[in-house]
């Protein structure tokens, strides 16, 4: 769920930048925006990517051990 949340969030923020005109014709409270939702959604990717790669390695080292 954070996964999917964090590209959500990051992904919004990048197309903010990408295709609207908030961060020339913005203030600063718009790039404050902009750059809270790309922190967010990096901050709920890399807890959620440390996850799975915890769970793939400790599933493939069981079943490397049952298979000797």
């Amino acid at each position: 769920m954070s996964l999917i949340l964090g590209f959500i969030t990051g992904g919004y923020g990048l197309y903010l930048i990408l295709f609207t005109s908030y961060l020339d014709e913005g203030g600063l409270y718009e790039i404050f925006l902009i750059v809270g939702l790309i922190t967010v959604g990096v901050f709920l990717l890399v807890p959620a990517k440390i996850y799975i790669i915890i769970q793939l390695t400790t599933r493939e080292h069981n079943r490397r051990k049952n298979n000797h």
